[in-house]
């Protein structure tokens, strides 16, 4: 049987930032990514029903050549498995299938790297959003962020040494947000020791008029995150949104690339699930009204 489709409504933007030479960024929506080869396609907007929608963001490491190229290969290897993912079904599917992305990825990178003689890595952000729950994942410090009425929670979780000195109570974390190790990864696409690469992982019940952000750290190092929540908060369409926020971490001055991918939940599948019901109880009302007519005639 067939799962219940969920409308988001969606929008994806990436701009260079203010210091960086090219945009070494990618984002994913649903099959769509940006493709540095052929055509780069700075904005994306859509509404789509989908049984399960797999957004990303992937940020391709500063100080590193070809960063660019880790991070499509990040969502080219996300494309690669656009049948699987959407056999997703429960938390347990979505860990077993996005594991097997990101080992799949990261395989790739480090294959492309020892071809070229240049270590290359990136970040991962994911979210597969089905009818039922939201499931998150990443590896890196793009974050992942999930407002509904009730607040804002952060989903991700950075994979930086500055967050694991918080871990170990060696540093606060204000502290860490000002440390020299704030951005220095310790898990990413592209690692060769293999055995440390767990992307950080949650799971989270979704429902009609929540919203998710998934940002590169051009946007979070500018912006706190009372100025991310102002910005979700708002009823306009989430391409105004996405803009305002790109425009935001510009003003605040940042230097890095800035991606933004940003989904509102416009139907989280309860009119379908409703539908279904209605014609099931339909079926049975048809089915006793023909039995009870059938016992009628015999007698």
């Amino acid at each position: 049987m067939k799962g219940i489709p969920i409308t988001l409504e969606i929008a994806a933007v990436t701009d260079i930032g203010q210091r960086r030479m090219r945009n070494e960024d990618n984002f994913f929506v649903n099959g769509a990514f940006i493709d540095h080869y052929k055509v780069t396609a700075e904005k994306f907007e859509s509404v789509d029903a989908e049984e399960v929608h797999v957004l990303a963001v992937c940020d391709g490491m500063g100080g590193q050549p070809n960063g660019d190229v880790a991070a499509m290969m990040g969502v080219t290897t996300l494309s690669d498995f656009s049948e699987e993912l959407q056999k997703i079904r429960t938390f347990d599917d979505a860990s077993y299938i996005a594991n097997r992305v990101v080992r799949a990825a990261n395989d790739r990178i480090i294959k492309r790297s020892k071809k070229l003689g240049k270590k290359m890595g990136s970040t991962f952000a994911m979210l597969a959003v089905t009818s039922k729950f939201l499931y998150a994942c990443n590896l890196g410090d793009s974050e992942i962020y999930h407002k509904n009425r009730y607040g804002m929670e952060r989903l991700s979780k950075p994979q930086t040494f500055a967050q694991e000195l918080v871990d170990r109570g060696a540093i606060s974390q204000s502290q860490a947000s000002v440390s020299f190790a704030r951005n220095q990864l310790s898990k990413y696409l592209g690692m060769e020791n293999t055995k440390g690469l767990k992307p950080n992982e949650c799971c989270v019940e979704i429902h009609t008029g929540d919203i998710m952000l998934i940002c590169s750290d051009g946007v979070t190092d500018a912006l706190p995150s009372h100025s991310i929540y102002a910005s979700l908060s708002s009823s306009r369409p989430v391409k105004e949104i996405a803009d305002t926020i790109v425009e935001k971490a510009l003003r605040k001055g940042s230097g890095d690339n800035i991606t933004v991918v940003i989904a509102r939940v416009a139907d989280d599948g309860s009119s379908a699930r409703l539908g279904r019901m209605v014609g099931l109880a339909l079926g049975i009302t048809a089915g006793v009204v023909l039995l009870a007519a059938l016992l009628m005639a015999l007698l």
